[in-house]
């Protein structure tokens, strides 16, 4: 195949290594890396060329797709994958389903304690007080946290200082783990990190390469658990431990419909 024109030199480079390997694992984070931010997360949905892409690299052999992401188990099952064929790891690593792998697979049921569901109605509490004080802002209720989003907000200057006082707020109860993001201030009562999902995968699957992408800081997790044949891509702005970066998702896009292509190449 010829050069990808909107691929980086570097990246262009180590797709092949990726798409030799004997077992492959491509795993990424949904929103704002296979799906651009919307003011509503419910109408956030992969972009067409990531999509096909994602639909070509499933029908090739020995190789896995993955989404590992903070949204809820419920929704990359109804909107990510309605047809069961990847591995998914929702609520930021705490639940994970390995259907794709066949019978012999498991998902991991998500139980709170009963200190869990009183510490996780205690933080839903101060996002829906943070969200009457800061008009178009939006709380989203996870299995097991409160996220509290200011995308929508309407006086976009006022940002920053309602994240800061909900990580304040936050951090009033003991116990609760606080992950600010883009656009919005995440809490969980479970201590699980996307790491703990693909490092999940990355057994479950044995696979020989595995190509992260992601976006958000909590990805990072993700991203220290890769090893030196592995691929990690950074998409956007922002500190990371990634080698290679692509500027938006559209840009990933195009990678991932590279890979595909040289995936199936390598193996005609």
């Amino acid at each position: 195949m010829e050069p990808h024109e909107d691929i980086r030199p570097a990246l262009e480079e180590a797709l092949p290594r990726a798409a030799e390997a004997e077992t492959l694992l491509v795993a990424l984070d949904f929103d704002g890396t296979l799906a651009p931010f919307t003011d509503d997360p419910d109408d956030s949905r992969a972009l067409p060329e990531a999509q096909s892409a994602l639909e070509a690299l499933l029908e090739l052999d020995r190789t896995y797709v993955a989404v590992i992401s903070g949204r809820p188990m419920r929704f990359l099952r109804s909107v990510v994958d309605p047809a069961g064929r990847m591995l998914l790891s929702g609520s930021h690593g705490a639940e994970l389903l390995l259907d794709a792998l066949g019978d012999a697979a498991a998902d991991t049921e998500l139980q709170l304690s009963p200190a869990q569901e009183e510490l996780l109605a205690q933080a839903t509490a101060l996002v829906e007080a943070q969200v009457t004080r800061y008009p178009g802002s939006k709380l989203e209720l996870k299995p097991t946290g409160a996220a509290f989003h200011t995308r929508t907000m309407a006086d976009q200057s006022r940002c920053a200082r309602a994240e800061q006082e909900m990580i304040e707020q936050f951090e009033q109860l003991e116990g609760l783990k606080i992950t600010p993001g883009q656009h919005v201030v995440e809490s969980s009562v479970h201590s699980a990190t996307k790491g703990e999902g693909i490092t999940a995968f990355m057994q479950a699957t044995g696979a020989d390469v595995t190509l992260f992408a992601g976006d958000d800081v909590t990805d990072e997790n993700a991203m220290r658990e890769l090893g030196p044949a592995d691929l990690g891509i950074k998409v956007g702005t922002g500190e990371t431990v990634a080698t290679h970066r692509v500027a938006s998702a559209e840009e990933l896009a195009a990678a991932l419909t590279r890979l595909a292509g040289l995936r199936r190449d390598a193996q005609q």
